[in-house]
């Protein structure tokens, strides 16, 4: 399989990549830096197919006619032959870049459609890191000979939020590099539905174990190498019939969990290479009948000599279509892989970028890797995000400086600022508190909620276009000054309905929801925790540890910052909550 794919074990295939850190002075701290200042914590070579250099990303949206056509010509390699995507309407290709310690770098997977906005790929795809992602559908081609992404034809969509199975043992493969690659499964949720020309594929029978049977034949297919020499792929969709090995013969490695696992191919010899699948196939899919019953996983160098190893679907069935069913949320995505991100700003006015890995099993609480990214900020008394202020679907930070002026920072999605500071209005100094919602009045546009010192509570919301709606603000409610700090987490309960969560002296949160047109559902507001008086910063990011279901972070008196889960309708999974990093006094604000 995709020889890239299995980084960082001690497999042929292994791709070799330098540790990524950070030289900059910085707090010690198992969540944000190490003594040394250093992230110490990640090896890029955990990550697919990787490629150094920089690749511009296009913009979502439609680019042309929904299929390419045409395949022109191109010798077969590996033993695949080359496919067109209307052939394989449910095959993406998911492309992301990443910069780390002033070095950029991209790499590539394939996945499948099986639903309107949902994408099954592995998990080793998807927990990038400081990273920006797109899921390019229609195209036969991904990239041109000189390594720019076609962008002429198909569909480029944004990533929303990703779900990876609970099971993965990435921490194991980043203490043991001879570990092996388990449970290798995930969603990416999109931001919207992609046209209805790109057709989901069935997932096979969950516990059906007929399709891996020794000896049936199934379609692998991919955008991945054609060796593993390749140096300049062409990411063709290319495809593959493969035979179904036996466990005796899969079990060779003594890497192999027939629960969990399939091989299939039949090998070959370095002269006489069998069919397979390479760097780039990552997360594409293994089909029997018409049904996915695999994930391209892990595999061995050179691409085709072995068989390649796939996850065994049909026992993962049940569990990936839970993620169907799951509410919709908005992530605190700062760089744009759907994972959420947390900021922070220091004594010396620096702000810096937390980046989430997207997955909280990973022995380092789900923090990637952190950095300063602006100076300045130390002469505002407010700072906080707002997403799709301006229409664009983007986060944006507006910052409050003492005098009452309150600033827009836009950015283009990837991380970066853009256009310089917007002064969007003056006279907020007067609020005492002041909130984020994404769509409290039903518009699908976000509103600021103040609390004046009277206690009465007030929303502005956003015209959509950089202004307001409503200038003079609407009163939504009185009596708010009993409470000492707000959250908006969006709709805690799953419903669509957004939420304020408010924290009483006695360190009672209450919970208080919108009837979605700007009313209350509960006017006198529900008890949803105790005890949560004794931290210093409460966040509601979005889903921080990776199951696609809204968390609570909160840095406590000892700074730590500790970790509650929820079902994500309302209830709590882990009440009792985890410590998830440390030495958070190093900033004064976290957001």
């Amino acid at each position: 399989m995709s020889a890239g794919v299995v980084a960082g074990l001690a497999l042929a295939g292994v791709v070799a990549v330098a540790p990524a850190t950070v030289a900059q002075a910085a707090p010690a701290g198992d969540g944000v830096y190490n003594a040394a200042g250093e992230s110490g914590k990640r090896n890029l070579d955990k990550l697919p197919n990787l490629q150094k250099g920089e690749l511009k990303l296009p913009e979502p949206g439609a680019k042309g006619r929904r299929f390419q056509s045409g395949t022109g010509a191109s010798p077969r390699i590996v033993k695949g032959e080359l496919a067109s995507a209307s052939e394989f309407p449910y095959i993406v290709g998911i492309v992301t870049t990443l910069k780390v310690d002033g070095e950029s770098y991209w790499y590539w997977c394939t996945g499948t459609i099986i639903a309107g906005n949902k994408v099954l790929t592995a998990a080793h795809c998807v927990t990038d890191g400081p990273g920006t992602t797109r899921v390019i559908a229609g195209n036969d081609q991904i990239l041109d000979s000189n390594g720019n992404i076609l962008n002429n034809s198909g569909y480029v969509a944004e990533v929303a939020s990703t779900w990876s199975h609970p099971n993965w043992n990435l921490e194991q493969q980043y203490a043991d590099e001879n570990a092996p690659i388990r449970n290798d499964v995930s969603v990416i949720t999109l931001k919207k539905n992609l046209p209805a020309e790109y057709t989901p594929i069935a997932m096979g029978t969950q516990g059906d174990q007929a399709p891996y049977t020794a000896g049936t034949t199934g379609v692998i297919a991919g955008y991945g190498k054609t060796s593993s020499d390749e140096q300049n792929p062409d990411s063709r969709l290319r495809k593959a019939t493969v035979p179904m090995r036996s466990n005796a013969d899969c079990n060779a490695t003594g890497l192999y969990f027939p629960n969990e696992m399939i091989c299939a191919g039949t090998g070959g010899t370095d002269a006489e290479l069998g069919s397979d699948t390479c760097n780039g196939d990552s997360g594409g899919p293994l089909v029997v009948g018409g049904k996915q019953v695999g994930i391209t996983s892990w595999g061995f160098r050179p691409c085709g000599k072995y068989a390649g190893y796939y996850v065994r679907l049909n026992n993962y069935v049940t569990t990936v279509k839970a993620d169907f069913t799951r509410p919709p949320l908005v992530n605190a995505d700062w760089t744009g892989d759907g994972h959420t991100d947390l900021m922070s700003r220091d004594a010396a006015g620096d702000l810096w970028l937390h980046y989430g890995s997207g997955f909280g099993k990973d022995g380092f609480g789900g923090f990637y890797m952190s950095r300063p990214i602006s100076s300045g900020w130390g002469g505002f008394s407010r700072i906080f995000r707002v997403y799709n202020w301006n229409g664009d679907n983007k986060p944006s930070i507006m910052a409050m400086r003492p005098n009452g002026e309150l600033y827009r920072y836009d950015t283009d999605g990837a991380g970066n600022f853009v256009g310089g500071a917007k002064l969007v209005g003056t006279g907020w100094q007067n609020f005492t508190s002041l909130m984020v919602t994404n769509n409290w009045v039903g518009n699908n546009r976000p509103s600021l909620l103040v609390r004046r010192s009277n206690g009465e509570l007030v929303r502005y919301t956003s015209n959509g276009a950089g202004g307001w709606e409503n200038p003079k603000g609407v009163l939504i409610g009185t009596g708010w000054n009993t409470f000492n700090l707000f959250l908006t987490p969006g709709a805690w309960k799953g419903d669509g309905r957004e939420v304020i969560i408010g924290r009483t002296s006695g360190g009672d949160l209450k919970l208080y929801q919108s009837n979605g047109t700007g009313g209350w559902t509960n006017p006198k507001g529900d008890l949803i925790g105790s005890g949560w008086g004794g931290f210093k910063n409460i966040i509601t990011p979005g889903d921080w540890d990776g199951d696609n279901m809204v968390d609570m972070l909160g840095v406590n008196n000892l700074h730590q910052m500790r970790i509650y889960t929820t079902n994500g309708y309302g209830q709590w999974l882990d009440a009792k909550g985890k410590t998830i990093s440390t030495d958070w006094d190093y900033f004064n604000l976290v957001f």
